[in-house]
């Protein structure tokens, strides 16, 4: 008896973490339920292994102990992001290239000089700022004095190269709901590689609506039935359509460039993301291709999503990423070196 329902335990777990994949890839945005999962901390998924993995051991036979194996790399791997770094073996450095820092900055001047100098310390040539506001303009001009700046709304661009180009684009309108922004600037650098289009983007967050989802916690929520009918599911939703609207914008825009394109900044989307893959998934992501391990980017303390990315179109490679450590933001810093495709 304890041996079958082991074997339908460690089936069934297994069959579970496949299905929340599954979930997150093809599902994702499409269903409030699958956006609020996709933004928990992912370790929670491993909760139940080692319990799986003992009965396994007591009670089964040993091809049991087979399917937790594949369990720890659904885990890992798809789930939790691991990235082992192979691809920097191969990866040709050298050459001209751009190198490129970004950071949310979290609309913070009190720790802006330690940022700064995180940032300077990569020795970049183009920075991209998120959630920087009008009232750091006077600081952020004299940190990168010399270079050739532009800040609007949240975005800031400094650049060792001229700016030869800015596109805001227009405000989206929703239906009964007004109109709301882009959340990307388009700039043209004249560099290195000749003429690049560099997109700095910070999609809406899914914070507000996860908030009014917890109200007095998540569990009093789902207790009462509040999480299922309250204003949660709404604002989850209609935080989604604006997410979504401004990364189809996005993606739109870098579609009708003819020039290499680089993408960079917060994308508040995590791995897995439907939307992320449908509507982005042809750029080459820095990480992916040259980093190692998970590649968590926020919150700064104890990092469980990958939100910060540098991603790029087939005309250029992503030779180095890294990324950074200091916490002076909720978020941490990305940097990441940028050359022609040979």
């Amino acid at each position: 008896m304890l041996s079958t329902l082991t074997v339908v335990l460690a089936l069934g777990y297994t069959a579970a973490l496949l299905g929340i994949i599954v979930g997150f890839r093809f599902v994702g945005e499409r269903w409030w339920v699958t956006v609020v999962a996709m933004y928990l901390p992912r370790v929670g998924f491993a909760i139940p292994l080692p319990v799986v993995v003992l009965a396994a051991v007591l009670w089964a036979p040993r091809w049991v102990l087979a399917t937790q194996a594949l369990s720890v790399y659904l885990l890992l791997f798809p789930l939790m992001g691991l990235n082992l770094g192979f691809g920097r073996v191969w990866t040709e450095t050298g050459g001209l290239e751009i190198r490129l820092a970004s950071y949310n900055v979290h609309y913070n001047a009190r720790t802006l000089d330690s940022m700064v100098a995180e940032v300077r310390s990569y020795e970049p040539s183009v920075v991209l700022m998120q959630e920087a506001y009008a009232g750091l303009n006077m600081k952020l001009r004299a940190a990168f004095a010399g270079w050739h700046v532009h800040l609007h709304d949240q975005f800031f661009v400094a650049s060792r190269w001229p700016i030869r180009d800015v596109y805001l684009p227009p405000n989206l309108v929703y239906p009964k709901r007004g109109t709301g922004g882009p959340h990307y600037v388009r700039y043209t650098l004249e560099t290195s590689l000749g003429l690049v289009d560099v997109f700095n983007v910070h999609p809406t967050s899914p914070r507000e609506g996860f908030e009014e989802l917890r109200g007095g916690g998540f569990r009093y929520e789902l207790q009462s039935g509040r999480a299922f009918a309250g204003n949660g599911p709404s604002l989850v939703k209609f935080n989604t359509l604006r997410r979504r609207r401004q990364v189809e914008g996005l993606a739109a825009a870098a579609r009708a460039s003819r020039r290499p394109v680089i993408i960079a900044g917060d994308t508040n989307l995590p791995g897995l993301s439907w939307l992320l893959n449908a509507r982005l998934g042809g750029y080459r992501d820095g990480f992916s291709s040259v980093g190692w391990g998970f590649g968590y980017t926020y919150p700064t303390k104890r990092p469980w999503l990958r939100l910060d990315r540098v991603m790029t179109n087939d005309r250029l490679r992503v030779t180095d990423f890294r990324i950074g450590s200091g916490r002076a933001s909720d978020h941490l810093c990305v940097f990441a070196a940028i050359a022609a495709e040979r």
